[in-house]
């Protein structure tokens, strides 16, 4: 019983160590081959938004934001 219980907190441990080990692995791999990308498709994004809304004024057309009961002010 003594040997079983040492065998699991060792392969516990192992485990806790391992699981640490992968995750910081993975957060070094991504930021390096992911952020430019990321960032470059949040540009991509913002400079489309603001495409639009420009052709929105240009071209005269009006968005209005949608109406919600739940914020309207009850008097």
């Amino acid at each position: 019983m003594f040997f079983g219980r040492k065998l699991l907190i060792g392969l516990l441990a192992f485990g806790t160590v391992a699981g640490y080990a992968s995750g910081f692995a993975s957060f070094a791999h991504c930021a390096r081959r992911g952020h430019e990308a990321r960032r470059d498709a949040f540009e991509a994004h913002v400079a489309d938004v603001c495409t639009r809304a420009a052709h929105r004024v240009y071209e005269g057309e009006r968005h209005e934001a949608r109406h919600d009961a739940r914020w309207a002010h009850s008097e």
